[in-house]
């Protein structure tokens, strides 16, 4: 592992692209190849938990957005596909919610609103009141932002300079704190 102040050394005077990539690159090769394992062994609740967090902190450092906005705000920009079932931030708030249910109130009534079927041969569908979700596909979708050219890798076409100096200075002050 790279020395703890030659890492902020490089951090805090490279352009914000360095820390940037840093970020992304540690979630490819640390979460990612995991989560992919889980996803392989059909332990389905420990993707939506992986790819969540995954979500979350690359949303909060790049976009500086929090909780099931910044989450959202993942989802459409490098998540989504233009096909029918695969437009997850529609469901975002539904996905977001579940996570929680996971992740902190397994009993909870939501339970009723959100179902898991791995026949589903979309990401998602809604059958009347309850949002079908199949985190196999999903985490493919979720997976190909971060494969070779994926979309995730093209964060420079969607923040402009400014914005990518807000990401670093905010992904340094994370890296400072804790």
């Amino acid at each position: 592992m790279e020395d703890k102040q030659k890492r902020l050394k490089r951090l805090s005077e490279g352009k914000p692209v360095e820390i940037i990539d840093t970020l992304l690159n540690s979630m490819q090769n640390f979460f990612m190849g995991e989560i992919g394992s889980a996803s392989e062994n059909n332990l389905l609740y420990l993707v939506i938990l992986g790819d969540h967090a995954v979500a979350l902190t690359i949303s909060e450092g790049l976009f500086g957005k929090v909780g099931v906005g910044g989450y959202k705000l993942f989802l459409e920009k490098f998540v989504d596909q233009a096909k029918e079932g695969f437009n997850f931030s529609e469901i975002a708030e539904d996905i977001h919610n579940w996570r929680n249910v996971i992740a902190h109130q397994w009993l909870s009534s939501s339970g009723y609103d959100f179902g898991i079927d791995l026949d589903l041969n979309l990401g998602w569908q809604k059958r009347g009141s309850i949002t079908y979700f199949n985190p196999k596909l999903y985490h493919e979708a979720f997976n190909k932002t971060f494969s070779g050219g994926g979309k995730i890798w093209k964060y420079a076409d969607i923040l402009d300079e400014k914005q990518m100096q807000e990401a670093k200075e905010r992904l340094l002050e994370k890296y400072i704190k804790r």
